[in-house]
């Protein structure tokens, strides 16, 4: 079945899609029942036996036990969510399951200050053992917060007190970032709604900080967050497939069984204590033994044997989707070269089997683990990454909403921290302007989301899927389409994802090696000289036998962008400029990183007042003409900015046939920028640019 066929199918997908989304059942916000509160949709009703529970679906109340035989609940939406706060003390009651893979909040209303009723669990609707739900209570106080997602039911005996809750950003008094974002006191921020299908909300760039501090790193324009004013054009780059692509393909015998080496999420990152790239990878199927291999360039590749039991390349066994200690189904490395601790260089999740939560363990090398501990349960596919700038560890959580795959978010200091995912609120997914495959039509998902810090930015690459669905790819025997785009974070949890276009692109075509189905793996990118390199696997559907299978035929290639060339701001023949917000800074010189041969960039200091620093000014720099990531701007007479670090300046920019990508300032005669460099720099001998 080719893809241009997918239309005779889509009748029969969307019918499969209801039937899912029924035995998946996602509950309920709740919404004040006070008239003289914020109200959402929804009504308060008697919890009895039959009652209908959801205000869009025809579910009975099957049993009602004693303890809430007098009790009303909220009957909202099967997909409602909220944050809400009490406003009167009163008793609540919340109703969730005890074991389901994804949707048991147990745990979330224990930290919430819940207890646990000592009643046995009760079938509530359906006929699964995994909808078997327990019964919480608390007595909540004013100011209270009480959160509500995928699945759990409120009740109460009198008026549900809550209402819901909403930030203030201007009015922030929590942590001050590197940069001089303020985030709210209550962190992560716990209002934003899976059910939306909007654009996410950045609030620092609708209210940015009157000073913006830039000593950490390049400063890239992904967005308007530096930019007071401009006549500049912006234009956004994708990265180029390496013509020499695929780099890495099934060899040994366990991945030629299906012809799979599978990078998602796996991890490549680049370890300057051996002066290599390291890849870990799944081997011969999605869930495959655990497969490691090392490269100098990342185009030629070696399969090392460590000498472990599993054999050959391999670190850890194949299990499939099992208990024990194997590799699992969604395995996610993190090389940490920052670490002060030998035994956690490389950090490891994984689910090994879906009725388990998912596992966090550490190890030097791969050889020898610490004792497994569990993240919590969710969907497959999570993953991680470290926030240098704030030194926590960010899960990235799969579970479903109303419009299918998306992501929550959790954090902690220590990687190996119990049950971080049951504190994850929602983070992101899909939205409306990810447009449809134009021939599968399907509504977009957010299959998964990896990210990095690179520079003085955390860099996420989002996996959208397109479609179709998994029942018409299986019996078309075709990979589903999923591709690599960008978003762009500055403090790190909301994404600005202002270029929809594909990153890198699925090729939709049969017999090419990348006709669909692209990963991104842990780490996201590397840097080679002046490029940042982009490994990404994808799926033909063929194994080397010639069998075809949606999950067959998976390799990895390479695709590359110039350094910090996500964005550039552009002039033509008329010159244009581009000023700066008030910026500190610490270093004695401005480098941009240009391409401008055939064109020049000027550029001058403004002090607060609006008046040219002299002698930086544009009359008295020296153009810049030159195709080059590093270059230095210099003033006539004046060799060194010294006596402005720290002082808020602006800065203006002259731009003529050219395109300007960063800026920065720097102590450093290489001109680096102590920013940081995503996975590693091949020959670079640390994580930043020093």
């Amino acid at each position: 079945m080719k893809i241009v066929t997918f239309h005779q199918d889509m009748h029969i997908f969307r019918s499969l899609l209801v039937l899912q989304v029924i035995l998946c059942p996602v509950f309920p916000a709740a919404f004040a029942a006070d008239r003289e509160l914020p109200r959402l949709p929804g009504e308060t009703v008697a919890f009895t036996k039959g009652a209908k529970l959801f205000l869009n679906r025809s579910y009975p109340i099957l049993e009602v036990p004693e303890s809430l035989s007098e009790l009303s609940f909220l009957r909202t939406d099967i997909e409602s969510h909220a944050v809400l706060e009490c406003t009167k003390s009163f008793t609540l009651y919340a109703v969730t399951p005890v074991d389901h893979t994804a949707n048991s909040l147990g745990g979330a209303l224990l930290d919430q200050g819940f207890e646990r009723l000592k009643t046995e669990p009760f079938q509530l609707f359906g006929a699964a053992k995994s909808d078997l739900a327990a019964i919480y209570r608390k007595t909540l106080k004013v100011g209270e917060i009480v959160e509500t997602r995928k699945w759990v039911v409120l009740l109460t005996r009198d008026t549900f007190f809550l209402k819901p809750v909403s930030i203030d950003w201007n009015k922030n008094d929590g942590e001050i970032l590197y940069n001089n974002i303020q985030l709210p006191g209550k962190w992560p921020p716990k209002h934003l709604d899976p059910n939306s299908y909007e654009p996410m909300p950045v609030p620092y760039l609708e209210h940015p900080p009157e000073v913006i501090d830039i000593s950490v790193g390049r400063q890239l324009f992904i967005d308007d967050f530096l930019i007071e004013k401009t006549t500049l054009t912006r234009r956004w780059h994708t990265a180029k497939k390496d013509t020499r692509n695929p780099v890495f393909s099934a060899s040994t015998e366990v991945e030629r069984k299906n012809g799979v080496c599978y990078l998602g999420n796996g991890g490549v990152f680049y370890d300057p204590a051996q002066q290599l790239l390291k890849m870990w990878y799944s081997a011969g199927e999605l869930d495959g033994a655990l497969a490691y291999a090392t490269s100098r360039d990342g185009v030629d590749w070696q399969r090392p044997d460590p000498g472990l039991p599993a054999g050959g390349n391999l670190i850890l066994p194949r299990g499939g989707r099992t208990p024990g200690d194997h590799a699992g189904g969604d395995n996610c490395l993190w090389l940490d070269t920052q670490t002060d601790d030998p035994a956690g260089r490389l950090k490891f999740l994984t689910q090994r089997s879906s009725r388990d939560p998912h596992w966090l363990a550490a190890s030097a090398d791969g050889r020898e683990w610490s004792s497994p501990v569990p993240a919590g349960k969710a969907g497959d596919y999570c993953s991680f990454f470290h926030n240098p700038f704030r030194n926590i560890w960010s899960y990235s959580i799969k579970r479903g909403t109303k419009h299918g795959r998306s992501r929550y978010y959790a954090e902690a200091p220590e990687f190996l921290t119990p049950g971080a995912f049951d504190r994850s609120v929602f983070w992101c997914g899909a939205d409306r302007l990810d447009e449809p495959d134009s021939e599968v039509g399907d509504p977009a998902q957010l299959y998964s989301l990896n990210a990095v810090a690179y520079e003085s930015l955390i860099v996420g690459a989002f996996s959208i899927h397109l479609g179709p669905d998994n029942r018409i790819c299986s019996e078309g025997k075709f990979p589903k389409i999923t591709e690599i785009k960008l978003g762009f974070s500055r403090d790190g949890f909301h994404w600005s994802r202002p270029d929809r276009r594909a990153f890198i692109a699925a090729s939709r075509k049969e017999g090419t090696w990348d006709r669909a189905y692209l990963h991104s793996p842990g780490g996201v990118f590397f840097l080679d000289r002046d490029e940042l390199v982009f490994p990404y696997c994808a799926y033909s559907g063929v194994a080397p036998d010639g069998r075809k299978g949606m999950y067959f035929g998976g390799t990895i290639g390479l695709a590359r962008l110039r350094r910090d060339g996500f964005a550039s701001m552009d002039a033509g023949d008329k010159s244009g400029t581009l000023t700066t917000r008030p910026l500190t800074f610490e270093g004695s010189d401005l480098y941009v990183n240009v391409d401008c041969p055939e064109g020049e960039l000027l550029a001058e200091l403004i002090n607060p007042s609006g008046e040219v620093i002299k002698p930086y000014s544009l009359k008295n720099c020296e153009p810049v003409s030159v195709d080059s990531t590093l270059a230095k701007i210099r003033w006539r007479g004046s060799p060194q900015i010294t006596e402005l670090p720290n002082q808020p300046v602006r800065i203006r920019f002259r731009l003529q046939k050219g395109s300007l990508y960063s800026f920065w300032f720097s102590d450093s005669p290489s001109g680096s920028s102590g920013g940081y460099l995503a996975a590693g720099k091949i020959g670079h001998a640390s994580i930043r640019d020093k």
